[in-house]
Order: C-alpha cells, then structure tokens, then sequence
C-alpha cells in the first residue's frame, strides 16, 4: 500500500494516466500457463540429472569442460543433457501427472505422421531458456556425439548442430536475448550490452569477467528486444564471428537498433575465432578488444 492507495487500485490509475487498457487473464489460461511452468522447471531438473548420471551425459559434461565451460557455470546456467531416447523425457514428466499434450504445448514433444508423440531433444546437449523473473520457459539443445559411430550418424541423417523449441505460450523467440536475467543489472550499471551470437558465447563471455552479455541465438534483433534493452542501457556492443555478423538478417537488426537511438560499436575479431574462443583462451585480451571496439 502506497499513500493509502491498494495495490490493484493503484495499478488501475496508473493504467489511466498511460491509456493502457487493463485485461483480466482468462483463469483457465493462467492455470495453462502455470503447468507450463512446472513442466520446464521439471524438465530442466531432468536433464540436469541426465548430465551427470548418464553415462553420454557425462561425457557430454567432459565436453563442456574442454570448451573451457566451469562447473560453477554448468550450475548457474543449469545446463543438462537429452539421453537419445525417444520419450525418456516424456514418460518421466507423464509420470509426473503432465498429459503428453501438455508437453507438446511446452515445446518438448512433437508428433510423427501417425500422431506418436516423441521426445524433441535427444542426444543433445541442454541449455535452458530464462525469462526475466529466472524462470524457465525454453530449451534449445545442442547436439553432440561421443563416439566416431555417433557422430557419423548424426551426419549421414544431417541433424541439425542446434534445435531450439517453438515458439509456445511461455516463449517467444523475437522477445527473449539468452542471460539477460542474469545481465541486466550489470548493463544497468556498466552501460553496455555485449551481444553475442550464442549459449557458449553468452556463457563463457561472462565467466571471463564480463557478466553485461546477452545472446540472440541466431535470431535477428527485433524490435521487442531492442526495447527491452532500453530499459537498461542505449550502448550495444556486437561481438558477432565474421560469418554471422556478415548475415543480412544481423545487418538489418543492427539498423533498425540504430534507428531507435542505440550507440553501437563492433569488437573485430581475429579471423576465424568467435567470443567464446577468446574468452577461453585469453580474458585480458578479450578485455583489450572490447575497450578498442
């Protein structure tokens, strides 16, 4: 209570000086979106489970750990891992008392031609998805094959390095940056966003010591991202490798920003190396290049 005035009441005047037309949430779709909720937070707990007590798992964790990926950081950003199994998450969250359609709405099932649900994510490396508020509404996997016989599979089948879920009533691709729960303070108070092109990138970037980063994911700036960003800096540092910021989708998002107003500078990278690299390999450089951007 604020000057005598209830929280609800004073929502409804400020919503009247704005000019903004409050809504009533449909009950029956606040209860849909609560169980969504739940399902990526159970999921998440899955594959964090997976990632060190699956036997892929563990070799996956292995990988992490030679992409220079801490084990401080495998928990702050909760990473896990998909067994290759086609409903091994499924038949766990079923388990759970979640319907297989309640699933799919999270984005972690599909269907095949005959209407058989399968798991999305198998054989992949997990990164979950943070909205504001530290809570998980999406997934994207990477995929990743510990022997020879595996890999060799993945490419004759021409699996994709990276699955993202689709868009759902929780997330939605154009309105989420990757690590901005985690960032936005530190943009607040440095005045900067570095972004990056990726999960690793985000990452790794932060743990050298630059926590103000956020990813696209391989998505074009859009305008809810850029207006989100506003609410904590104007300054935009782009550390995209040469192949992604060449992309005309990044172009195109990078004008639009400096059409609302943004200041934006570029960290040249060396050839053939991404942040992640750098960030890996060498932080004071990292740091070197970001003050010369």
């Amino acid at each position: 209570m604020i000057e005598g005035v209830e929280f609800g009441a004073a929502l409804r005047q400020l919503a009247s000086k704005a000019g903004v037309q409050l809504k009533r949430e449909n009950p029956e779709l606040r209860t849909q979106r609560q169980r969504l909720y739940e399902i990526c937070e159970l999921a998440t707990l899955f594959f964090e489970k997976q990632l060190k007590e699956d036997k892929s798992g563990k070799e996956a964790e292995q990988y992490l750990e030679s992409r220079g990926i801490t084990q401080e950081s495998i928990r702050k950003w909760r990473i896990g891992w998909s067994p290759d199994a086609w409903q091994g998450l499924s038949d766990f969250l079923v388990g759970k008392g979640y319907a297989r359609e309640e699933i799919e709405r999270a984005g972690l099932s599909t269907r095949n031609d005959k209407g058989s649900f399968y798991d999305r994510f198998r054989g992949r490396i997990i990164f979950p998805i943070f909205d504001l508020n530290s809570q998980v509404v999406g997934f994207g996997g990477r995929v990743f094959a510990a022997s020879a016989e595996a890999l060799a599979k993945a490419e004759r089948e021409q699996v994709a390095k990276y699955v993202n879920i689709p868009n759902t009533l929780l997330y939605d691709k154009s309105r989420i940056l990757y690590g901005l729960h985690e960032a936005k303070q530190d943009i607040r108070q440095k005045q900067e966003c570095i972004l990056v092109e990726g999960y690793t990138d985000a990452i790794l970037v932060s743990q050298a010591g630059f926590p103000n980063v956020v990813a696209s994911c391989g998505t074009a700036l859009t305008p809810f991202h850029l207006n989100i960003l506003k609410r904590y800096s104007d300054n935009i540092l782009t550390a995209f490798d040469m192949d992604f910021a060449g992309d005309s989708a990044t172009k195109r998002g990078i004008d639009l920003a400096q059409e609302m107003s943004f200041n934006i500078k570029v960290l040249l990278l060396p050839e053939g190396t991404d942040p992640a690299d750098i960030a890996k390999k060498d932080s004071g450089l990292l740091s070197k290049l970001i003050d010369e951007a």
